[in-house]
């Protein structure tokens, strides 16, 4: 058999085209490419082009959503700075502490009484 890529006598064959392939021209296995088995240098190129455009792909989605948050948060902040609501808030922490006020002047009312019945 002669290799499909430079015309030399081979035994191998490539696992993903089945073409005949010499040892000059598969993949060299190594710490990141750990493979045991007879690729070509083609097949190999075509799975790193394939896992490249989904890297591309999942880049570009994880982007879009980074832009999507980055739009709902400034949406947020504005809303939040807003005078109107600005002024609800301060107005609803008045009316929260008015009301904290006047339950413990309630419960001070109540301890004084029994105290106060305590001591007669």
């Amino acid at each position: 058999m002669k290799c499909h890529i430079c015309g030399n006598d081979t035994d191998f064959c490539c696992q993903a085209c089945e073409e005949p392939v010499c040892e000059d021209c598969c993949v060299v296995p190594t710490y990141m490419n750990q493979i045991d088995y007879a690729l070509c240098l083609e097949c190999n190129d075509l799975n790193e082009a394939q896992y490249s455009i989904e890297k591309e792909a999942e880049y570009e989605q994880e982007e879009a959503k980074e832009n999507e948050k980055e739009k709902r948060r400034k949406q947020r902040f504005e809303n939040y700075h807003k005078p109107e609501n600005v002024e609800k808030r301060r107005k609803a922490k008045i009316e929260s502490n008015r009301l904290k006020v006047e339950h413990n002047i309630k419960v001070l009312e109540e301890v004084f009484k029994t105290v106060d019945s305590m001591i007669r």
